[in-house]
């Protein structure tokens, strides 16, 4: 593969590599949303919680505890959902951070191959310059000699 190939194919890859980053980081800010929300709904649940506790320990009405109870169970699916929302981000984010990892191989191997390409190329010129030196001694070495046989 020639080097303007190598150089197109590796900015092709450092724009994957830096679109995943960004993918990355979003998945990232939505994963510390719905770990921060997730808290909330675990701070509203044991408000409840305690709320319900406190009305049975009081002389409350029967519709008082019931209406408790409903706000009880109703922050018990709020926190599951929550916590399901929280296990999609998580997946979210390990799926990100693989394929930043797989975009950075990606980059690395065309790298590799680039640096590769230009030492073949300096070794090819360094092999070509030492065939016309040698070429050039071999032609002037051939000259002298005519030369002398020419005396």
């Amino acid at each position: 593969m020639s080097g303007f190939r190598l150089d197109v194919v590796l900015r092709l890859r450092r724009l994957a590599e830096d679109g995943a980053r960004a993918r990355l980081a979003t998945t990232l800010a939505d994963h510390r949303a719905a770990a921060r929300a997730a808290e909330r709904l675990t701070d509203d649940l044991a408000a409840e919680y305690d709320a319900l506790l406190g009305l049975q320990r009081t002389a409350a009405t029967g519709g008082q505890i019931r209406e408790s109870h409903d706000a009880v169970e109703f922050a018990e699916r709020a926190l599951e959902t929550g916590r399901s929302k929280l296990a999609r981000a998580g997946q979210a984010l390990l799926d990100a951070r693989s394929s930043l990892a797989e975009a950075s191989r990606r980059r690395e191997v065309v790298e590799r191959l680039r640096d590769r390409a230009r030492v073949a190329e300096r070794h090819a010129a360094e092999h070509r310059a030492e065939v016309e030196l040698s070429e050039f001694a071999t032609v002037r070495h051939a000259w002298a000699e005519i030369e002398e046989a020419l005396r």
